[in-house]
């Protein structure tokens, strides 16, 4: 059994690289046939429109993986419609006191003070 799997996950990862190959050599079919024609541009071989492809993911989507501690999760909760947990910034408050249509009066040291509808 285990030299099945094991085969099945060469299988896979040869099939990564071929389909790697493949997309790259769609891009470059795809960059030589519009860019120069289109913009005057280069001509481009196999490892440069690998380098290519390799640097727009770099920049486009950064060089590690998703982990828990970047943007993705911060997006996560943002969107998530779980935010009733996490405390309001002072401005938020404000913010949806003044949408709602709620007045509020202003005290020392600029406290806001939300008096509630009746």
């Amino acid at each position: 059994m285990k030299a099945k799997n094991g085969l099945k996950y060469a299988g896979f990862g040869v099939l990564g690289v071929a389909g790697m190959i493949l997309f790259t050599f769609v891009v470059m079919w795809l960059w030589n046939w519009l860019v120069p024609e289109l913009f005057n541009g280069p001509v481009l071989g196999y490892w440069q429109t690998l380098g290519l492809l390799v640097l727009s993911k770099i920049l486009f989507s950064g060089i590690g993986g998703k982990s828990s501690h970047g943007h993705s999760n911060y997006k996560h909760h943002k969107y998530s419609g779980d935010c009733g947990t996490m405390p309001k910034s002072r401005w938020r408050q404000k913010y949806e006191a003044k949408m709602n249509g709620k007045m509020e009066d202003v005290k020392n040291e600029g406290d806001v003070i939300i008096p509630e509808t009746e």
